[in-house]
């Protein structure tokens, strides 16, 4: 009696196992990719029939901040001993001699023209520094200070300008400006 629930057994697992087995999935499979990607250029095909109606103008918040201009600082050149004299106004007749590898100081890389042209500005109303470029190398505009061939020189006005408030400035190597 053992011996037939053996058998039995034995015939019942192989007939599963072979019938399990032997079904092929590559042809199921391949037709659910297909339906998958039927499905899919049809949503693409809705989903550009709608048009977004939503307005953001309404969340826009005006921000408004209150300078206090302090008088007591005074010229700001003050707060830089010894880098006025130094870096100011190298560049007096505009004049170029020739160019030659040296150094300047970026500030800023972005693809807006605006917002390089008011970096710029920003740099001129806080160092009064003439030697500030707007270089467009596409498809960025990069703001540059200065013409220094001494990296030490470079450095200085690095410094100088990171604790005037332009915390992206590096030392980078670059064409250079000689005037006359």
């Amino acid at each position: 009696m053992k011996i037939r629930q053996y058998i039995y057994l034995i015939i019942l697992t192989s007939t599963f196992f072979l019938t399990s087995c032997g079904t092929s999935t590559g042809s199921r499979y391949k037709q659910e990719s297909i339906n998958n990607k039927k499905n899919q250029s049809t949503n693409i095909l809705k989903e550009d029939n709608y048009k977004e109606n939503f307005d953001l103008t309404n969340y826009h918040s005006k921000i408004s901040i209150n300078s206090k201009s302090d008088s007591s600082l005074g010229n700001s050149d003050n707060v830089w001993y010894g880098y006025t004299s130094q870096f100011k106004n190298s560049d007096s007749s505009n004049i170029v001699l020739k160019t030659i590898p040296g150094y300047r100081v970026q500030v800023l890389i972005t693809d807006n023209l605006d917002e390089a042209n008011q970096m710029r500005s920003n740099i001129f109303f806080k160092t009064k520094l003439s030697s500030i470029y707007v270089v467009f190398t596409p498809p960025f505009y990069k703001v540059e200070v200065g013409d220094f061939k001494n990296i030490d020189d470079a450095k200085n006005m690095d410094f100088q300008l990171k604790q005037s408030g332009f915390s992206d400035a590096r030392v980078i190597n670059e064409t250079i400006n000689i005037f006359k």
